[in-house]
Protein backbone atom coordinates (compact mmCIF):
# COMPACT_ATOMS: atom_id res chain seq x y z
CA UNK A 1 0.00 0.00 0.00
CA UNK A 2 1.11 3.56 -0.63
CA UNK A 3 2.25 5.25 2.56
CA UNK A 4 0.75 8.62 1.68
CA UNK A 5 -2.19 9.97 -0.30
CA UNK A 6 -1.67 10.07 -4.04
CA UNK A 7 -2.42 13.68 -4.91
CA UNK A 8 0.00 15.00 -7.58
CA UNK A 9 -0.06 18.63 -8.63
CA UNK A 10 -0.19 17.69 -12.32
CA UNK A 11 -2.15 15.02 -14.16
CA UNK A 12 -0.54 14.57 -17.56
CA UNK A 13 2.42 15.32 -19.80
CA UNK A 14 1.41 18.02 -22.24
CA UNK A 15 4.27 18.60 -24.65
CA UNK A 16 7.98 18.26 -25.30
CA UNK A 17 10.11 20.95 -26.95
CA UNK A 18 13.22 19.98 -28.90
CA UNK A 19 15.95 22.07 -30.48
CA UNK A 20 16.97 20.96 -33.97
CA UNK A 21 19.70 22.11 -36.37
CA UNK A 22 17.51 21.26 -39.38
CA UNK A 23 13.95 22.14 -38.50
CA UNK A 24 12.49 21.39 -41.92
CA UNK A 25 13.93 17.87 -41.99
CA UNK A 26 12.80 17.17 -38.42
CA UNK A 27 9.35 18.62 -39.07
CA UNK A 28 8.81 16.48 -42.14
CA UNK A 29 9.63 13.33 -40.16
CA UNK A 30 6.91 14.06 -37.62
CA UNK A 31 4.41 15.21 -40.23
CA UNK A 32 4.90 12.38 -42.72
CA UNK A 33 6.12 9.43 -40.68
CA UNK A 34 4.09 10.01 -37.53
CA UNK A 35 1.11 11.77 -39.09
CA UNK A 36 1.19 14.86 -36.88
CA UNK A 37 -0.24 18.24 -37.96
CA UNK A 38 1.50 21.60 -38.02
CA UNK A 39 -0.74 24.06 -36.17
CA UNK A 40 1.37 27.16 -35.57
CA UNK A 41 4.66 28.91 -36.20
CA UNK A 42 6.33 30.90 -33.42
CA UNK A 43 8.10 34.23 -33.75
CA UNK A 44 11.42 32.48 -33.11
CA UNK A 45 10.83 29.99 -35.92
CA UNK A 46 9.44 27.28 -33.64
CA UNK A 47 7.00 24.83 -35.20
CA UNK A 48 4.08 23.53 -33.13
CA UNK A 49 2.85 20.04 -33.96
CA UNK A 50 -0.29 18.26 -32.77
CA UNK A 51 -1.15 14.57 -32.60
CA UNK A 52 -4.79 15.43 -33.19
CA UNK A 53 -6.58 17.09 -30.27
CA UNK A 54 -4.52 19.52 -28.21
CA UNK A 55 -3.00 22.60 -29.78
CA UNK A 56 0.43 21.00 -29.65
CA UNK A 57 2.19 17.94 -28.31
CA UNK A 58 5.63 18.61 -29.80
CA UNK A 59 7.57 21.83 -30.36
CA UNK A 60 10.57 22.05 -32.70
CA UNK A 61 12.80 25.12 -32.46
CA UNK A 62 15.83 26.02 -34.62
CA UNK A 63 19.06 25.43 -32.67
CA UNK A 64 22.76 24.98 -33.32
CA UNK A 65 22.49 21.37 -32.18
CA UNK A 66 19.82 18.98 -30.97
CA UNK A 67 18.65 19.67 -27.45
CA UNK A 68 15.85 19.11 -24.97
CA UNK A 69 14.50 22.64 -24.47
CA UNK A 70 11.70 21.98 -22.02
CA UNK A 71 8.81 19.69 -21.12
CA UNK A 72 5.27 20.81 -20.25
CA UNK A 73 2.83 19.40 -17.71
CA UNK A 74 -0.80 20.32 -17.11
CA UNK A 75 -1.70 21.38 -13.58
CA UNK A 76 -4.68 20.01 -11.67
CA UNK A 77 -7.75 22.26 -12.22
CA UNK A 78 -7.76 23.63 -8.66
CA UNK A 79 -4.14 24.84 -8.81
CA UNK A 80 -3.52 28.35 -10.17
CA UNK A 81 -0.30 29.30 -11.89
CA UNK A 82 0.29 32.08 -9.33
CA UNK A 83 -0.05 29.71 -6.37
CA UNK A 84 2.09 27.10 -8.08
CA UNK A 85 4.86 29.61 -8.82
CA UNK A 86 4.84 30.73 -5.19
CA UNK A 87 5.12 27.14 -3.96
CA UNK A 88 8.00 26.41 -6.34
CA UNK A 89 9.94 29.46 -5.16
CA UNK A 90 9.55 28.30 -1.58
CA UNK A 91 11.59 25.20 -2.53
CA UNK A 92 14.46 27.44 -3.65
CA UNK A 93 13.96 26.97 -7.39
CA UNK A 94 13.41 29.81 -9.84
CA UNK A 95 9.87 30.06 -11.24
CA UNK A 96 8.77 32.60 -13.86
CA UNK A 97 5.16 33.26 -14.81
CA UNK A 98 4.88 33.85 -18.56
CA UNK A 99 1.84 35.05 -20.50
CA UNK A 100 1.32 34.47 -24.22
CA UNK A 101 4.85 33.10 -24.53
CA UNK A 102 3.76 30.40 -26.98
CA UNK A 103 0.74 29.67 -29.16
CA UNK A 104 -2.06 27.75 -27.50
CA UNK A 105 -1.04 28.45 -23.89
CA UNK A 106 -2.16 31.75 -22.38
CA UNK A 107 -0.20 31.46 -19.15
CA UNK A 108 2.41 29.13 -17.75
CA UNK A 109 5.04 28.80 -15.03
CA UNK A 110 8.55 28.03 -16.20
CA UNK A 111 10.75 26.31 -13.62
CA UNK A 112 14.51 25.94 -13.75
CA UNK A 113 15.00 22.49 -12.30
CA UNK A 114 18.12 20.56 -11.29
CA UNK A 115 20.65 19.63 -13.92
CA UNK A 116 19.48 22.28 -16.37
CA UNK A 117 16.03 20.72 -16.81
CA UNK A 118 13.44 23.36 -17.78
CA UNK A 119 9.83 22.44 -16.98
CA UNK A 120 6.72 24.40 -17.90
CA UNK A 121 3.44 24.08 -16.02
CA UNK A 122 0.13 25.38 -17.35
CA UNK A 123 -3.52 25.17 -16.35
CA UNK A 124 -5.05 25.15 -19.84
CA UNK A 125 -4.09 24.54 -23.45
CA UNK A 126 -6.25 25.22 -26.48
CA UNK A 127 -7.99 22.20 -27.95
CA UNK A 128 -7.90 23.27 -31.55
CA UNK A 129 -8.61 19.67 -32.66
CA UNK A 130 -6.78 19.66 -35.99
CA UNK A 131 -7.79 16.01 -36.38
CA UNK A 132 -6.06 12.65 -36.18
CA UNK A 133 -4.29 11.69 -39.38
CA UNK A 134 -4.50 8.32 -41.08
CA UNK A 135 -0.96 8.57 -42.44
CA UNK A 136 2.31 7.25 -41.09
CA UNK A 137 2.20 5.72 -37.62
CA UNK A 138 -0.86 7.80 -36.58
CA UNK A 139 -0.36 7.78 -32.78
CA UNK A 140 -3.23 8.74 -30.50
CA UNK A 141 -1.27 10.76 -27.94
CA UNK A 142 2.06 11.75 -26.44
CA UNK A 143 2.43 9.40 -23.49
CA UNK A 144 5.73 9.94 -21.71
CA UNK A 145 9.21 11.39 -21.89
CA UNK A 146 12.51 9.86 -20.77
CA UNK A 147 15.11 12.35 -19.60
CA UNK A 148 18.82 11.89 -18.93
CA UNK A 149 20.04 14.19 -16.17
CA UNK A 150 23.33 14.47 -14.25
CA UNK A 151 21.42 15.41 -11.08
CA UNK A 152 18.93 12.61 -11.42
CA UNK A 153 18.39 12.13 -7.69
CA UNK A 154 17.48 15.80 -7.25
CA UNK A 155 15.10 15.69 -10.23
CA UNK A 156 13.45 12.54 -8.90
CA UNK A 157 13.07 14.18 -5.49
CA UNK A 158 11.41 17.21 -7.11
CA UNK A 159 8.94 15.02 -8.99
CA UNK A 160 8.17 12.87 -5.94
CA UNK A 161 8.34 15.25 -3.00
CA UNK A 162 7.05 18.44 -4.60
CA UNK A 163 4.94 17.40 -7.60
CA UNK A 164 3.58 14.25 -5.91
CA UNK A 165 4.60 11.66 -8.51
CA UNK A 166 4.94 8.01 -7.47
CA UNK A 167 7.92 5.83 -8.33
CA UNK A 168 6.52 2.70 -10.00
CA UNK A 169 9.71 0.85 -11.00
CA UNK A 170 13.40 1.27 -11.68
CA UNK A 171 15.93 -0.58 -13.80
CA UNK A 172 19.25 -1.11 -12.02
CA UNK A 173 18.75 2.20 -10.26
CA UNK A 174 19.55 3.97 -13.55
CA UNK A 175 16.15 4.35 -15.20
CA UNK A 176 13.47 5.50 -12.76
CA UNK A 177 9.79 5.38 -13.73
CA UNK A 178 7.35 7.88 -12.21
CA UNK A 179 3.68 8.58 -12.72
CA UNK A 180 1.11 11.26 -11.91
CA UNK A 181 -1.88 9.27 -13.18
CA UNK A 182 -2.85 5.66 -13.88
CA UNK A 183 -0.26 5.18 -16.62
CA UNK A 184 2.72 3.15 -15.38
CA UNK A 185 5.05 6.04 -16.17
CA UNK A 186 4.70 9.57 -17.43
CA UNK A 187 8.36 10.38 -16.83
CA UNK A 188 11.43 8.16 -16.95
CA UNK A 189 14.45 9.76 -15.25
CA UNK A 190 17.74 8.25 -16.37
CA UNK A 191 20.63 9.05 -14.06
CA UNK A 192 23.72 9.65 -16.21
CA UNK A 193 26.30 12.45 -16.63
CA UNK A 194 24.43 14.20 -19.44
CA UNK A 195 21.48 16.58 -19.74
CA UNK A 196 19.25 15.65 -22.68
CA UNK A 197 16.24 13.68 -23.79
CA UNK A 198 16.56 9.89 -23.85
CA UNK A 199 13.34 9.34 -25.80
CA UNK A 200 9.82 10.61 -26.33
CA UNK A 201 6.98 8.12 -26.50
CA UNK A 202 3.72 8.09 -28.44
CA UNK A 203 0.88 5.65 -27.84
CA UNK A 204 -0.52 3.78 -30.84
CA UNK A 205 -4.18 2.81 -31.15
CA UNK A 206 -3.59 -0.89 -30.52
CA UNK A 207 -0.84 -3.45 -30.82
CA UNK A 208 -1.73 -4.34 -34.41
CA UNK A 209 -0.62 -0.82 -35.31
CA UNK A 210 2.99 -1.64 -34.51
CA UNK A 211 3.23 -3.40 -37.86
CA UNK A 212 1.63 -0.47 -39.64
CA UNK A 213 4.05 1.94 -37.97
CA UNK A 214 7.08 -0.22 -38.78
CA UNK A 215 6.01 -0.50 -42.43
CA UNK A 216 5.53 3.27 -42.64
CA UNK A 217 9.00 3.89 -41.24
CA UNK A 218 10.56 1.30 -43.55
CA UNK A 219 8.91 2.93 -46.57
CA UNK A 220 10.46 6.23 -45.47
CA UNK A 221 13.89 4.66 -45.10
CA UNK A 222 13.87 4.82 -41.28
CA UNK A 223 15.30 1.81 -39.46
CA UNK A 224 13.76 0.33 -36.32
CA UNK A 225 16.34 0.27 -33.52
CA UNK A 226 14.55 -2.31 -31.37
CA UNK A 227 11.20 -4.04 -31.17
CA UNK A 228 8.33 -4.37 -31.22
CA UNK A 229 8.82 -6.35 -28.03
CA UNK A 230 7.41 -6.33 -24.52
CA UNK A 231 9.22 -4.53 -21.72
CA UNK A 232 9.31 -5.71 -18.13
CA UNK A 233 9.02 -2.36 -16.30
CA UNK A 234 5.65 -1.11 -17.53
CA UNK A 235 5.11 -4.20 -19.72
CA UNK A 236 4.32 -2.03 -22.73
CA UNK A 237 4.84 -3.45 -26.20
CA UNK A 238 7.35 -1.00 -27.63
CA UNK A 239 9.51 -0.18 -30.62
CA UNK A 240 12.09 2.55 -31.07
CA UNK A 241 13.55 4.56 -33.94
CA UNK A 242 15.64 7.69 -34.37
CA UNK A 243 14.25 10.90 -35.79
CA UNK A 244 16.54 12.81 -38.22
CA UNK A 245 18.44 14.36 -35.27
CA UNK A 246 18.90 10.94 -33.67
CA UNK A 247 16.38 11.72 -30.97
CA UNK A 248 14.89 8.38 -30.00
CA UNK A 249 11.15 7.98 -30.51
CA UNK A 250 9.13 5.17 -28.95
CA UNK A 251 5.82 3.76 -30.15
CA UNK A 252 4.01 1.77 -27.48
CA UNK A 253 0.79 -0.01 -26.55
CA UNK A 254 -0.52 -2.04 -23.57
CA UNK A 255 1.19 0.03 -20.89
CA UNK A 256 0.55 -1.20 -17.34
CA UNK A 257 -2.29 0.62 -15.57
CA UNK A 258 -1.11 1.65 -12.11
CA UNK A 259 -3.59 1.73 -9.20
CA UNK A 260 -2.15 4.21 -6.68
CA UNK A 261 -4.68 3.27 -3.99
CA UNK A 262 -3.35 -0.29 -4.03
CA UNK A 263 0.26 0.51 -4.87
CA UNK A 264 0.21 -2.00 -7.75
CA UNK A 265 -0.54 -2.36 -11.43
CA UNK A 266 -3.74 -3.95 -12.67
CA UNK A 267 -3.00 -7.70 -12.96
CA UNK A 268 -2.16 -8.99 -16.43
CA UNK A 269 -1.46 -12.59 -17.47
CA UNK A 270 2.02 -11.65 -18.76
CA UNK A 271 3.20 -10.20 -15.44
CA UNK A 272 6.18 -11.98 -13.92
CA UNK A 273 5.03 -11.14 -10.40
CA UNK A 274 1.58 -11.00 -8.84
CA UNK A 275 0.71 -8.61 -7.39
CA UNK A 276 2.77 -6.38 -9.72
CA UNK A 277 4.07 -3.84 -7.23
CA UNK A 278 6.91 -1.34 -7.78
CA UNK A 279 10.23 -3.15 -7.94
CA UNK A 280 13.81 -2.79 -9.08
CA UNK A 281 14.59 -4.72 -12.25
CA UNK A 282 18.09 -5.87 -13.17
CA UNK A 283 19.90 -4.42 -16.16
CA UNK A 284 19.42 -7.77 -17.93
CA UNK A 285 15.64 -7.63 -17.32
CA UNK A 286 14.80 -4.99 -19.90
CA UNK A 287 12.28 -7.02 -21.81
CA UNK A 288 10.09 -10.09 -21.42
CA UNK A 289 10.71 -11.73 -24.80
CA UNK A 290 14.50 -12.23 -24.66
CA UNK A 291 14.99 -9.76 -27.47
CA UNK A 292 18.39 -8.05 -27.38
CA UNK A 293 18.36 -4.29 -27.20
CA UNK A 294 20.06 -2.47 -30.08
CA UNK A 295 20.90 0.57 -27.94
CA UNK A 296 22.46 1.29 -24.57
CA UNK A 297 20.04 1.80 -21.68
CA UNK A 298 21.91 4.77 -20.23
CA UNK A 299 23.02 6.57 -23.39
CA UNK A 300 20.31 5.72 -25.90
Amino acid sequence: MQSKKFDPKVFQLGYVALGTPDIERAKQHYLQNLGMTEVALGDDGSVYLSVGYNHHDLVLRPAAQKALLHVGFQLKPHITTADFARDVRETGLAATVKTDSQPGVAELVEVEGPGGLVIQFYDAIEASVPGFKQTGASPVRLGHVAIINPEGDKVIAFFKDFLGFVLTDDIAGIANFLTCNREHHVVNLVKAPESRVHHIAFELRDSSCHGIAADALRAAGVNILWGPSRHTAGHNVASYHHDPDRVMVEFYTEMDAFIPELGMSEPRPWHEHLPMKPRSWGHTELNAWSTDFAFNLATG
